[in-house]
């Protein structure tokens, strides 16, 4: 009997039927297949899938903290901000490679009201998160220098924020007050005229 290999990932939802009901659990992606020469590496899948979950759920109760200051949170820079420095932890933790995995476990999958609400799709759920990420990473003398809108642009542009130089040429842009379209106009003109386009 052939299995089909499952990739890595961390917990995924998935419909199981129980006594008649169908009722939605949590599932891991690894699975071990006795006898394959693979046991060891699935073992160790497994357990890095139960050591992202700990800091998964570890995040989010520091996340709910972090909600009691910001009761409009949508949108709220600086709840942005702060939930940011807590996402940092993929890094910290060494889970960079699998943070796509990560912000659909957790917007996606577990509190979508901690990330601007459930969205159609999980692609659209992780953009969230990995907004909130990359503003953890900036100074809060930059961050209060631009909307929430208008730092969602920004990071839209691949990287343009470890450009220093640039960025602040951007946020200079931003504190005239121009609209999301004027404003990725302008970018992708600044991008442009030094070439990163």
């Amino acid at each position: 009997m052939t299995r089909r290999k499952v990739r890595p990932g961390i917990l995924r939802r998935e419909k199981i039927v129980v006594d008649g009901k169908e009722i939605e659990v949590d599932t891991f992606d690894a699975e071990v297949i006795l006898g394959s020469g693979e046991e060891l590496e699935s073992i160790d899948e497994l357990l890095t899938e139960e050591e992202i979950e700990k800091a998964i759920q570890a995040a989010l109760e520091e996340i709910d903290t972090i909600t009691q200051k910001y009761p409009d949170k949508q949108k709220d820079i600086w709840y942005c901000y702060e939930v940011g420095k807590v996402l940092q932890f993929v890094d910290t933790k060494g889970f960079t490679n699998r943070k796509g995995l990560i912000w659909h476990r957790m917007a996606y999958d577990l509190r979508p009201d901690l990330f601007g609400g459930r969205k159609k799709n999980a692609n659209e759920a992780k953009r969230y998160p990995e907004t909130m990420y990359h503003l953890g990473k900036q100074s809060k003398e930059a961050i209060k220098r631009a909307t929430f809108d208008q730092w969602y642009e920004i990071l839209k542009f691949k990287d343009v924020y470890k450009n220093k130089d640039l960025l602040g040429q951007i946020l200079v842009v931003c504190e005239q007050g121009l609209s999301s379209v004027q404003l990725r106009q302008k970018i992708k003109e600044l991008r442009a005229s030094r070439n990163l386009d």
